[in-house]
């Protein structure tokens, strides 16, 4: 199961991110962590940039209510979601685990 803290910066998720895939998706549950693949290569933030814009269009919420905030040169990574409840976050979360849902354009 997904755990899902409550911070300063909203709802805390932990993500465990694997670059350079040859598609974007989430790939499943990694222990306490959303697993997400993305196409991108961790050089220059890409990865990271990617990982924010994914979560942002499966989650339907804005770009700037998702940031990374801890764990950026690492695989795994604590994301904080604003603008959203945890019920709410834990049904999509639920929705795209169910799924299949690649990155726009991927």
């Amino acid at each position: 199961m997904l755990r899902i803290t409550a911070g300063s910066g909203g709802l805390l998720l932990g993500v465990r991110l694997t670059p350079s895939a040859p598609r974007t998706a989430a790939r499943g549950v990694y222990g306490d962590r959303l697993k997400v693949s993305v196409t991108a290569p961790p050089e220059d933030n890409r990865a990271n940039r990617q990982l924010v814009e994914a979560l942002a269009g499966w989650l339907d919420l804005r770009r700037d209510d998702v940031s990374i905030v801890a764990g950026r040169g690492s695989r795994d990574k604590v994301v904080a979601f604003k603008g959203i409840d945890e019920p709410e976050l834990r049904s999509r979360l639920t929705e795209l685990l169910e799924g299949d849902y690649p990155a726009k354009g991927q």
